[in-house]
């Protein structure tokens, strides 16, 4: 989550990214840490840069000007990174508990009625509007509570009182994008805004797990809340073997672990997110040969004159998904110079030498792009691997698809002529099975 300040009539002034663990299901503003917390100085020109946080001083909200602290203070606070030499820097407010907001904020009961809140603070004292203050904690009616919350009192002993607000969260996983706004159902996201995507999972003893089914269903996940207050990610194929654990709340890129596609399942709730890439004009039509594609990468390479090459490798990287291949298969033949034929511009180089060394130079950097987009596809694989029982329980299939590459590569039988559901075999083994396949392929 972002918290900036953007004044245009200022030299610079102060961003701050908030971490995971400085969320709570149960407080509708992220808190303070400060070693979960990322700052930048940011100036009107777009520059963004990130600094330490032995470059960021603090004051309380509303003191002096020079009031500054290089320790945050418990409260409202201003947080600014120090500029260069005497440049002037707006902070950005922010609130800080000394505590973490997961350990503030323990709910001990709920029904459909009522809720008890048990808050541990140790800076100070602590009081709830609308709340009963009871043996067990704060006690709420839910129907007291709007969709800004109740407010909570806080009076550190030393400073000034402040107040944050208390919510009743959605109970389940829960998926919003980068507005804020919860989604359901079927949904694209371009693989670039996937960071801006947030989930969030809040259990009760009735709702403590989700199936998460990434890649069409090749690898399927039980995600169970624990009590040390993280997903268990078990998986379902493997006796409910643990494979990770993941935060109850964090990026949609997080909870997709290297996927390109997922189905969320909770109760009776869906999510089906696609990952897309940005569009690539004809992609769809190409013939998918070695060839074909080598020619493709090309015109995108030569279409603009200062090439992002960064960019146009993510664009043909998720051609891969898109169209069930892999760039690694390409060979260098495929890309060599006579195959460009009708994509350069030939015309009188034997009377042109500098026409035909700037030529030259394209090609060469084409021929190192392919290379490196080759080396990145092969490097390529999901960031959650089958374990070694899941490897002997597929190594059938996972030498299936090696003789495929290898003959491949020995020019007796080509992976384009498979069927897609053939080459997506090839892929899905080949990313989660990264280790064996590429050892087996490297003997």
């Amino acid at each position: 989550m972002n918290s900036s300040n953007t004044e245009s009539n200022l030299s610079a002034w102060t961003e701050v990214e908030y971490s995971a663990r400085c969320q709570s299901p149960y407080i509708t503003t992220p808190i303070y840490l400060p070693k979960e917390t990322t700052y930048y100085l940011c100036r009107p020109d777009g520059t963004r840069q990130q600094s330490r946080l032995t470059f960021v001083v603090f004051r309380a909200v509303g003191a002096g000007e020079d009031e500054w602290e290089d320790d945050p203070m418990v409260g409202n606070l201003e947080v600014c990174v120090l500029g260069d030499g005497d440049e002037e820097v707006k902070p950005v407010e922010a609130v800080y508990l000394g505590d973490d907001p997961e350990d503030f904020v323990t709910v001990v009961r709920e029904d459909d009625n009522e809720i008890v809140f048990d808050l541990y603070w140790s800076y100070g004292d602590v009081s709830v509007e609308q709340a009963q203050e009871t043996d067990e904690g704060w006690l709420v009616k839910k129907d007291l509570i709007g969709e800004d919350g109740i407010l909570c009192r806080l009076t550190p002993r030393k400073g000034e009182p402040f107040t944050i607000r208390l919510c009743i969260p959605y109970i389940g996983f829960s998926l919003k994008d980068a507005t804020d706004n919860n989604v359901q159902g079927d949904i694209e996201v371009n693989h670039k805004d996937a960071a801006s995507y947030a989930y969030m999972f809040v259990g009760n003893d009735t709702n403590d797990r989700f199936q998460l089914s990434l890649d069409g269903g090749r690898l399927s996940y039980m995600c169970v809340a624990n009590d040390e207050g993280t997903l268990s990610v078990r998986n379902i194929h493997d006796n409910l073997s643990l494979v990770t654990e993941l935060p109850l709340q964090g990026t949609l890129d997080e909870l997709l672990m290297g996927a390109h596609s997922a189905l969320i399942k909770n109760k009776s709730a869906r999510w089906r997110v696609e990952l897309v890439g940005d569009e690539v004009e004809g992609a769809d039509s190409l013939e998918l040969n070695g060839v074909s594609l080598a020619r493709f990468a090309f015109g995108l390479f030569t279409a603009e004159e200062n090439v992002d090459e960064d960019s146009i490798a993510q664009r043909l990287m998720h051609m891969e998904q898109r169209l069930g291949f892999q760039w690694f298969w390409v060979d260098e033949a495929d890309w060599s110079h006579e195959n460009m034929e009708g994509l350069m511009d030939m015309e009188g180089l034997d009377a042109d030498p500098e026409k035909m060394m700037r030529q030259a130079l394209l090609f060469n950097r084409y021929e190192t792009f392919m290379r490196r987009l080759c080396a990145f596809s092969y490097a390529t694989h999901n960031n959650i691997q089958g374990d070694q029982l899941q490897a002997r329980n597929n190594k059938r299939k996972i030498a299936r698809c090696v003789r495929r590459v290898l003959a491949h590569r020995a020019g007796e039988e080509s992976l384009w002529s498979l069927d897609e559901e053939a080459r997506r075999e090839n892929l899905h083994f080949f990313s989660t099975f990264h280790r064996e396949f590429t050892q087996a392929l490297e003997e």
